[in-house]
């Protein structure tokens, strides 16, 4: 059964549900009643109606939603209070916030992280708090009608650097906790649109830090045996990639890295030795057609491997049937068909490597192309 695309429900990213309780937490104090739900302006010029938590210790809190495409965020409590204070109350690490006539200073106090690297959309140093939640933040305090005064605007997520475990924020260079994201306010139903910005900030803050290595790994096995294996590179150079092959190749070949390796296990080989650019399973099957291929070419005699194969429902499986002194062989042929595909992309001038590990992280074989 096909479910349409514009039946998913959007959501709304953590920047969006931040301006909703600041917005929320004026709005009471102004008016000395806190509001049940809030209307927010987005980028898009559209006001949408936020519904806020009760029963919360703070001014305002709100429960985030995001529709269809839930990360780890889902169901988050992002909260806001709201006090008059002075200029010179701000510390370093906090972000003038001009609203008409007034001034807010915006300040992280729980679960929202601390960038400590260049290359981010936040300067080192400072809360990550990215520039569209500022700009959503200082508009709607606007429209909601501060205009003068200083304020001390107080923002927090409930067990947001336990949530922050589970996003590639340390790996970023921001610690403590989430990032305050969102250019548009929403979120798309299953968009991958985030995660490949993120591998793009990645790269380009490794390269910023000049350095001209990187190393992308397809989860957290090959992450592992990849950072065993090379334990030379420094953390930041080890980006997590998902299915995202092309793009991260993408990535690094704009940012300058001269020296490009993969982290992977059987199942993304054989997709990347069929040319696949993303390999989802929504996207690519594993390619089992090339993996009998290739292995009716090594051992043209095995009749009966080719009909197990033939069965063989994942490469997983179809690499137990071939005899193992065979199967190293094999992989070391689809590793050198992939790093070609991988030469294409690149354009040249890269050095290429390829790192195979096995379903349980344990180091297999390198195979490289200057």
């Amino acid at each position: 059964m096909k479910h349409s695309h514009q039946k998913l429900r959007w959501g709304y990213s953590t920047g969006a549900c931040a301006a909703a309780a600041a917005t929320a937490a004026w709005t009471g104090l102004a008016r000395g009643v806190r509001p049940a739900s809030v209307r927010v302006r987005f980028p898009d010029g559209r006001d949408r109606e936020l519904p806020l938590r009760p029963g919360t210790a703070h001014m305002a809190a709100i429960v985030k939603d995001g529709g269809d495409d839930p990360d780890c965020t889902h169901g988050a409590t992002l909260y806001a209070d709201i006090r008059p204070c002075r200029p010179d109350d701000m510390r370093a690490e906090d972000y003038a916030l001009t609203v008409g006539g007034g001034l807010v200073i915006l300040r992280a106090v729980e679960g929202i992280g601390l960038c400590t690297r260049q290359g981010l959309d936040c300067d080192a140093g400072r809360w990550a708090i990215n520039p569209g939640p500022r700009r959503m933040i200082t508009d709607n305090l606007r429209a909601a009608g501060l205009n003068a005064g200083c304020w001390l605007l107080e923002v927090g997520v409930e067990n947001g650097a336990r949530l922050a475990k589970h996003t590639l924020n340390a790996q970023l260079g921001i610690v403590g906790g989430l990032s305050l994201l969102g250019t548009t306010g929403l979120v798309q139903p299953y968009s991958h649109d985030a995660y490949i910005h993120t591998i793009d900030l990645c790269v380009r803050s490794h390269a910023r830090a000049g350095a001209s290595a990187v190393v992308f790994c397809t989860g957290g096995r090959s992450r592992a045996g990849a950072s065993i294996r090379l334990p030379h590179l420094p953390p930041g150079a080890f980006v997590p990639i998902g299915d995202f092959i092309a793009e991260s190749l993408a990535a690094a070949c704009r940012f300058g890295m001269r020296d490009i390796a993969v982290a992977c296990m059987p199942g993304k080989l054989c997709k990347y030795a069929a040319g696949f650019a993303n390999t989802h399973a929504r996207r690519a099957s594993q390619d089992m057609k090339l993996l009998r291929a290739e292995t009716a070419r090594m051992l043209p005699e095995e009749k009966g491997l080719h009909q197990a194969l033939g069965h063989s429902a994942s490469v997983r499986e179809a690499l137990l049937s071939i005899p193992e002194p065979a199967r190293e062989g094999l992989l070391r042929r689809l590793a050198r068909t992939a790093l070609g595909h991988f030469a294409r992309r690149c354009g040249g001038g890269q050095a290429l490597r390829l790192l195979l590990f096995d379903f349980q992280g344990e180091f297999m074989l390198e195979e490289s192309r200057p």
